[in-house]
């Protein structure tokens, strides 16, 4: 699956648990392959793997909208190919 897809597909599952009934223990799984992912493919200590590190328990569904930004913008990078490490699985 190539790098832009893996983001993709967090990000649609980011919207559709914000558009759903909002599970906390959804998010937690969601929220942990998602830091996953921005590790694999940007390195631990880009901007956006920083930031997504720091979302907290508390709000979660404000915070996966937060986490959903932060993974639109980290696409945006993927595809013009500026991360700090390139990574297609």
């Amino acid at each position: 699956m190539s790098a832009e897809r893996r983001i993709y597909n967090l990000i649609e599952v980011g919207w559709y648990m914000l558009d759903s009934n909002f599970d906390p223990v959804a998010f937690l799984s969601w929220r942990r392959r998602a830091l996953e992912c921005l590790t694999d493919l940007l390195g631990p200590d880009h901007t956006y793997s920083n930031h997504f590190k720091h979302l907290q328990d508390q709000n979660e569904r404000m915070n996966c909208l937060v986490g959903s930004g932060i993974l639109t913008a980290a696409r945006e990078e993927v595809a013009q190919g500026h991360p700090e490490h390139a990574s297609s699985d």
